[in-house]
Formats: structure tokens, C-alpha cells, sequence
């Protein structure tokens, strides 16, 4: 099964440039944690050009609550948390949502 977490980022063209560098830097970090395929999703037409959507993926739920636990207590989490919140209002995260492939 296919379990996805995706959490959607909106800001400013210079705090989204930030989550870019962000997201590039975190991808091997949620690897190491028990992530797949980090992808930073970002429009080219159709609106939402102020917005962003990270994505990773999970073999299970059990795969992906493992990870949520593991990042939860990984002191980068601590320091990208620290991090987002002095970006605001600039930059703010808009929360994540974890969908499954349902066919």
C-alpha cells in the first residue's frame, strides 16, 4: 500500500526560494528516517504560485508512523521547527495531510 505525506508551504517568492533549499537538504535526512521519494511539487500554471507541497511516501501505515515517530524526536525536526517559526509571517506551513493509494 501506498501511504503519502504531504505538507503544503505558502510565502513570499524569498521564503519559498528557502523551503527549495530546505526541502533539498531535508529529503536525505527523511530517507534516513524511513521516507521514499521526497519531491518538492510547486506550480507552473494554474495558480497557487505562492504555494508548495513536499511529499514523501511510505510502504504502510505502520512504515509511516515509524517515521513520524523517529522525526519527532530527531533533533533537526527541533531545529527546522525553530526555523519556520521565525520565517513567519513570511513563510507559513499550512499543515500535512497524509493520504493512501486507495486502487
Amino acid at each position: 500500500m501506498l501511504v503519502s505525506a504531504i505538507t503544503t508551504w505558502e510565502g513570499t517568492p524569498a521564503a519559498i526560494e528557502q523551503v527549495i533549499v530546505g526541502s533539498r537538504d531535508a529529503a536525505p535526512i527523511h530517507e534516513q528516517l524511513g521516507a521514499r521519494n521526497p519531491r518538492l511539487m510547486r506550480s507552473f500554471a494554474g495558480g497557487d504560485m505562492d504555494r508548495v507541497e513536499y511529499m514523501i511516501d511510505f510502504d504502510s501505515f505502520e512504515a509511516c508512523g515509524a517515521f513520524t515517530d523517529a522525526m519527532m524526536a530527531d533533533e533537526w525536526f527541533q531545529g527546522m521547527t525553530a526555523a519556520v517559526a521565525a520565517a513567519y509571517p513570511d513563510l507559513k506551513n499550512c499543515g500535512t495531510r497524509f493520504a493512501y493509494d486507495a486502487i
